[in-house]
């Protein structure tokens, strides 16, 4: 009999659990709005949940199972929107950006006290000011000052693939660029020499790795979860980021920030804006909202800036005619400015064409996410979007639609000529993001990916080496596109 009662008691339980995980399924069908049957427990996501695929194309596959302007789908048993419209992304990122004005990722103030003052986590009105404060980092006057520094770390990068080449004609690439974006960031946001090509063990190299490290099982869940799943953050107190390397980065942030006070120096570099902001506001500005700001752009500026470049490299050996061209035009504007540097880099218009081409097959960030603040009707129809809905832009979908992008899979440059770029359909190329919420440091990134990619190409041909994948896997375990195997590309010494 108690066997018996168990098992009812069982069974009971599980038909309990199963409902509460379906309750909200016909949340769509009742709005009228299309969407993708989801599967109990998990809603649309299986894949993601068990990593098989990347995020991007987990909501590509979404994207492809409709032509309508939206779709509704399902994070476990969250409903969820979908948009495929420009013209409705345009008003969410944008025209109607005070419906939207926040992103969905979690914003952990119990448990995570740095994480939740990053300014891609925080919400409004918090965001607004840390926003305001930040922006004077990158300027074109900044900017302009950093380019020295890029390029001193630029050159160092060059040194050390002429040394390594002479042994190695197989280099990993992924692996440099790392190593270039970690230096560039440490020089130029944080005042410090990474030493990562001089040192096999560099501390700032160990600690980028570590916090994008998606073969560490638990660090790539917990990503997920901040994006996806904020039920199992708070029930399992999660941080977003390694708490090994916060550590470290909130005691060398502070360390840099004591040193500047005393010594009274300035770089015209993040730590100098930091140091500012708490001077005159020494109540709403804590270590904590100040060390935050240093460690996303850390964190956010090594890994988009160096997974871009591996991504263009890749694609440049395998396209001779288009590197070749790319080198002309470096070599070109070089003899003409005397080197590679801010004011010759503005001039290499093919080279912005690569780059932004790289950036429309290879969005880092595949997919931008924002929650709306109240009840939002979508313009011309009568669906209403309710408080707290997440929503959904997929970019590496909408870059890789034909009817934006003819034959998609093509790296094709000539997409972003001055003759045919007004035919790109702005709101379906978004790899900064449009509107008050996007990349802070869009430029910084752009002008970094240039100047490594530039100093790569004017000394070196590029070649696929027998390591080389056919095709680039994205890594299932990550939440931005990431190569699962690495770049392994020859090189030889123009």
């Amino acid at each position: 009999m108690w066997g018996f009662s168990f098992l009812i008691l069982l069974v009971f339980t599980f038909i309990v659990i199963y409902i509460y995980f379906i309750r909200h399924f016909n949340h769509w069908k009742n709005k009228g709005v299309p969407y993708v049957k989801p599967l109990p427990f998990f809603g649309n996501i299986f894949n993601g949940i068990l990593m098989r695929h990347c995020m991007g194309e987990i909501f590509s596959d979404i994207y492809s199972k409709t032509m309508n302007p939206f779709v509704g789908f399902f994070i476990l048993d969250k409903p969820c929107l979908l948009i495929r419209d420009p013209k409705i992304i345009k008003r969410i990122l944008i025209n109607d950006f005070q419906y939207f004005y926040d992103r969905n990722i979690l914003n952990n103030k119990r448990d995570d006290p740095i994480a939740t003052h990053v300014l891609f986590v925080l919400k409004n009105p918090e965001w607004t000011e840390i926003r305001s404060k930040i922006t004077p980092v990158f300027t074109s006057s900044k900017i302009k000052t950093m380019s020295k520094l890029m390029e001193e770390v630029a050159q160092e990068m060059v040194n050390y693939l002429h040394k390594y080449t002479e042994i190695h004609p197989t280099v990993e690439m992924k692996d440099v660029c790392v190593k270039f974006t970690v230096d560039v960031i440490g020089s130029t946001i944080f005042g410090v020499t990474a030493d990562s090509f001089a040192k096999q063990n560099s501390k700032f190299n160990e600690i980028a790795k570590k916090l994008f490290d998606w073969d560490d099982i638990v660090n790539s869940f917990r990503f997920r979860c901040y994006f996806l799943a904020p039920t199992i953050v708070k029930l399992f107190r999660m941080k977003l980021l390694n708490p090994y390397c916060t550590t470290f980065l909130k005691k060398s942030v502070l360390e840099i920030m004591d040193n500047r006070i005393a010594s009274k120096s300035s770089r015209s570099d993040l730590i100098d804006i930091l140091v500012q902001m708490k001077s005159n506001d020494k109540q709403f500005m804590d270590d904590d909202m100040l060390v935050a700001q240093a460690i996303m752009f850390f964190a956010a500026g090594f890994e988009t800036t160096s997974s871009t470049m591996g991504f263009a490299l890749y694609e440049l050996a395998h396209n001779r005619a288009i590197q070749n061209k790319l080198r002309y035009e470096i070599n070109q504007v070089f003899e003409k400015h005397g080197g590679i540097n801010f004011e010759s880099i503005k001039e290499m218009e093919y080279l912005d064409m690569c780059v932004k081409e790289i950036l429309r097959k290879y969005p880092v960030l595949p997919f931008l996410e924002r929650k709306a603040n109240i009840n939002y009707n979508i313009p011309e129809t009568d669906v209403v979007i309710d408080k707290d809905t997440p929503v959904f832009v997929p970019t590496l979908a909408l870059q890789h639609d034909p009817q934006y992008f003819p034959n998609p899979e093509v790296f094709d440059p000539e997409r972003f000529s001055k003759a045919n770029i007004d035919q790109v359909e702005t709101f379906a190329y978004l790899p900064f993001g449009e509107g008050r919420r996007n990349c802070i440091g869009a430029r910084f990134g752009k002008l970094n990916t240039k100047l490594g990619l530039a100093y790569i190409i004017k000394h070196f041909v590029l070649s696929a080496s027998h390591l080389t994948e056919n095709k680039i896997k994205f890594n299932p375990k990550a939440v931005v596109l990431s190569s699962v195997e690495g770049i392994r590309l020859n090189l030889t010494r123009v």
